[in-house]
């Protein structure tokens, strides 16, 4: 299966990802971006 493209929810940043990966779920780009967009920082 081939990665695609997504927007990342904290920075709007393009990333990569496999459609199965948890990055591709989330739709954050790094553990940073999902650690400050839920609020666990």
């Amino acid at each position: 299966m081939a990665y695609e493209n997504y927007e990342c929810r904290q920075c709007e940043r393009t990333f990569r990802a496999h459609p199965d990966a948890n990055a591709a779920d989330s739709g954050y780009c790094s553990p940073r971006c999902e650690t400050v967009g839920s609020g666990w920082s």
